[in-house]
């Protein structure tokens, strides 16, 4: 799955990095004109103040291009999300039957009344939760969501739920592939 992640996303991140990169370098280079702005203006008063305005200017100059990393960055981080949730129903490709068997056995022995799948898993839930109304939902790319008669258990093992929670670990490592990937220039993490 990280692989077709790269492979679907590595132009947009290249896109992103770049235009991050070049706001940064406009933001150090407006801070350099600003720095020799004031050098020209102080040159007859070498005063304290120049180093002052000086510590001041490249400082909210790093401030801005950290920003403008961050932001880039959690765009990417969005852009991989959406990639990785749209990509979901591939997992259902090879000895999917077998995942949604082991999926089902991961649920805690309950009675079941209502059980949501895709609808192209009907069968197989009927196989696995025989007592359970089975209900077909289009947003769901594999996996189930079941619920016991009164709803006081619920219980959501779907890969929609999956990688969301496992997102949080997930994205570290592939925000350090695609650099590693699309290493044609400095990367945002080089802070």
């Amino acid at each position: 799955m990280i692989e077709s992640l790269r492979l679907s996303g590595e132009e947009k991140i290249r896109l992103i990095r770049q235009e991050a990169e070049q706001e940064a370098k406009a933001l150090q280079e407006a801070a350099a004109v600003k720095i020799e702005e004031l050098r020209k203006n102080y040159a007859d008063k070498l005063t304290s103040a120049e180093g002052d305005e000086t510590l001041h200017a490249l400082a909210e100059a790093g401030s801005r291009a950290q920003r403008v990393r961050l932001e880039a960055e959690r765009g990417l981080s969005d852009r991989l999300y959406s990639i990785a949730r749209s990509s979901l129903h591939l997992l259902r490709d090879n000895g999917y039957p077998a995942v949604f068997e082991k999926l089902a056995l991961e649920l805690p022995s309950f009675p079941w009344k209502l059980v949501r799948v895709n609808p192209d898993d009907v069968g197989l839930a009927r196989k696995h939760f025989p007592g359970a109304e089975i209900i077909p939902v289009e947003n769901t790319a594999g996996g189930m969501e079941a619920t016991v008669a009164d709803g006081t258990v619920r219980v959501i093992n779907t890969f929609e739920k999956r990688l969301e929670r496992a997102w949080s670990e997930l994205i570290p490592l592939l925000v350090k592939d695609v650099y590693r990937e699309v290493s044609d220039g400095p990367s945002l993490q080089s802070r």
